[in-house]
């Protein structure tokens, strides 16, 4: 195993022996005792092995899994209930011993796998992170020092005097992640269990994890949460029935995935899927979400080696796009230096932290923000496509004569789902004076599918070219947005969908 290579499985399997009968617990070791005692008695040893074999039969979680992890990659795994993912990561981690195969990890491991695993419920949640921060190898002094930081990220206010067995699953893999978060593991492991807390704490592990990825931090990830997948991970593998399907692209495994959990879906139907993505040609009608580009099916695009640099690619495809938009305007040089200028710096000061985070302030204030509905009535709630406003009441401390006022809408992974401006909107505002107050507001319909988000807003100008913060609010209201049909995606377009007789061109 080299340094290189955080994770080795080789020829991993895992068996279940099933009983019969209770008693046959007792019965079948006495039985192969005797088989072995009866090694100069061929027949014998055979009828008694044969008698012993009745009494059990094995199931195979695993069947000779073989794959790497290099360090500080990101790799999630996929698969359909039962298919064999908690019973690998469980043989990663070391709680399980594989039946057969070698398995070498190289590093500290933090797994969050069952809820509570490694938690004393008798013991407080003070007790618990000093017990489970020993356990991975920290001294007391260690442990003293990120105390505070660990309690601070659970954020579970004074049960951490109580009993764990007292505390709900939230709470529970509240303190689980705070606990591994700060003991810099080399491994993390997170078994769905990001699922079970609120949207603010997802929003923080999200977070979190990015900046474990960003530290070299090696990662596996399983959840049924795709989106959050393709997000995190540069690879994916697909299991089915204790075996690995596929290894690939995250983008290509989902779409398998996809296909697997269809009514009657099996490994067999994926067959010419996966020789199609093997051979570098998918069609149309090989996958259900084809990929439109060779580039996309490339099993490691330099481009998903982290989130940070597909933020990169995003912001550069966003200045492209603005380039050619203004590309008329007599001060088009100017003007893009400062457009530019504007999107470094919103990307540059993106901070998804699960609570509110604000800067800024000296020179003018974000004094009151609000959502409101078609009736002009507060809300955090609402049904896709309903009409929204995000209302800001700013006040300014200097005199402004092009304020810019920012809007951003992110989902619970930190992902900007959104994002406006008085300049890129082409709306400016009106200068204001020392002293004096404005309502801003933000009118669109919320085209948005099920789930929950965050506003972040802005109060910027310029001086020169340099962009200049007033003050700025992230993540300062969370709402919630209700499906109102089976569509699925990021965002709801609402289509309109009509049928034709090709012949006569009326609706049928």
């Amino acid at each position: 195993m080299s340094n290189a290579c955080a994770i080795s499985v080789d020829q991993v399997s895992k068996a279940y022996r099933l009983w019969d009968d209770p008693s046959a617990r007792l019965t079948v070791p006495l039985l192969q005792t005797a088989a072995r005692i009866s090694s100069p008695l061929p027949g014998l040893k055979a009828n008694l092995s044969k008698r012993a074999s009745r009494l059990y039969r094995d199931f195979w979680a695993l069947q000779k899994m073989s794959f790497q992890v290099n360090r500080g990659e990101s790799m999630a795994i996929i698969g359909r209930n039962g298919s064999g993912k908690s019973t690998l990561l469980q043989i990663i981690a070391g709680t399980l011993q594989p039946t057969e195969g070698k398995l070498k990890v190289n590093g500290r491991v933090a797994a969050l796998l069952e809820l509570g695993s490694g938690f004393n419920p008798e013991f407080t949640g003070r007790e618990n992170i000093h017990l489970n921060a020993a356990l991975f190898g920290l001294s007391r002094m260690e442990i003293d020092a990120r105390f505070q930081d660990i309690v601070n990220f659970a954020d579970i206010g004074d049960f951490i005097e109580q009993p764990v067995k007292i505390y709900s699953s939230g709470m529970i893999v509240r303190l689980a992640f705070a606990v591994a978060a700060h003991i810099n593991p080399d491994i993390l492991i997170v078994d769905e269990a990001l699922s079970v807390g609120d949207a603010r704490f997802q929003l923080k592990c999200a977070r979190a994890i990015d900046r474990f990825l960003a530290q070299g931090v090696t990662l596996l990830f399983v959840s049924h949460d795709t989106s959050m997948v393709k997000r995190l991970c540069k690879r994916a593998i697909l299991l089915e029935g204790g075996q690995l399907v596929y290894s690939g692209h995250p983008n290509d495994v989902v779409n398998l995935y996809s296909k697997l959990i269809t009514e009657g879906g099996t490994i067999e139907a994926l067959a010419p899927d996966i020789a199609a993505l093997q051979a570098g040609t998918v069609t149309a009608t090989t996958l259900p979400l084809p990929s439109t580009s060779q580039e996309s099916i490339t099993p490691l695009r330099p481009l998903d080696s982290s989130p940070q640099l597909a933020e990169v690619e995003a912001l550069r495809l966003k200045v492209k796009a603005l380039e050619t938009l203004l590309a008329a305007h007599p001060d088009n040089a100017a003007l893009n230096q400062r457009l530019a200028a504007l999107l470094h710096d919103e990307r540059l000061h993106v901070q998804v932290s699960g609570e509110e985070f604000s800067y800024g302030g000296t020179l003018g204030s974000i004094l009151n923000v609000a959502l409101l509905d078609s009736d002009n009535q507060s809300r955090t709630w609402f049904s896709t496509g309903e009409s929204a406003t995000v209302r800001m009441l700013v006040e300014s401390k200097e005199d402004f004569p092009e304020p810019i006022y920012a809007l951003t809408i992110k989902n619970i992974a930190g992902v900007e789902i959104y994002g406006t401006n008085t300049l890129f909107g082409k709306q400016p505002a009106p200068a204001v004076k020392a002293g004096t107050q404005r309502e801003v507001d933000f009118s669109f319909a919320l085209n948005l599918m099920p789930g929950h988000y965050f506003i972040s807003l802005g109060f910027t100008h310029f001086v020169g070219n340099e962009l200049v913060v007033i003050h700025r609010r992230y993540d300062t209201i969370k709402f919630e947005i209700h499906g109102k049909d089976g569509a699925f995606g990021i965002a709801n377009l609402q289509a309109t969908i009509t049928s034709r007789n090709p012949s006569t061109g009326g609706n049928r």
